[in-house]
């Protein structure tokens, strides 16, 4: 009769820890909130046109609408002797994996005492490496296509806020 009870006892466990861990479902839609992003890159742009290089700076900022989709801008400063050019893309982004980011979209270079405007398409790649879930770091490889295509190299901070 003892181990009869001690047999109930646990089976009651049992079936109540199982009917009440189960997982309620509800009508309500499970919505994603956007994450706002800002990177900051140190580059060298390379100008298969001009044969030269500059040293620069590009800063993106973008809204990520889910986990593998954002729209933001970026700004390009690359130093040519004493003078900065000047560019900015429209983003469009993507994260094909949990570590990779494709930036692409239409770029505009900045009209100069040295360059005129040009319209090109922007592509870049970025691999992330996250210590934080807010921070992440790695190399970027990218191009430019215009009139004048230049690829570009460098190393990336990025920021979640």
């Amino acid at each position: 009769m003892r181990i009869e009870k001690v047999i109930v006892s646990i089976l009651l466990l049992v079936v109540s820890t199982v009917v009440l861990g189960q997982h309620e479902e509800t009508n309500k839609e499970h919505k994603e909130r956007g994450v706002y992003e800002l990177i900051s890159s140190g580059i060298y742009s390379y100008s298969f046109h001009d044969k030269t290089g500059e040293v620069g700076a590009e800063f993106h900022f973008t809204y990520w609408f889910n986990h593998k989709w954002g729209a933001g801008i970026s700004y390009t400063a690359k130093f040519k002797d004493e003078t900065v050019l000047n560019e900015i893309a429209l983003l469009g982004s993507w994260n094909p994996l949990k570590w990779a980011t494709v930036n692409f979209g239409p770029n505009f270079s900045l009209p100069s005492e040295h360059e005129n405007f040009r319209l090109g398409a922007y592509l870049e790649s970025e691999i992330n490496i996250r210590p934080t879930s807010w921070f992440h770091f790695g190399p970027v490889i990218g191009t430019v296509y215009s009139e004048h295509f230049e690829l570009n190299v460098g190393v990336h901070l990025g920021f979640e806020l």
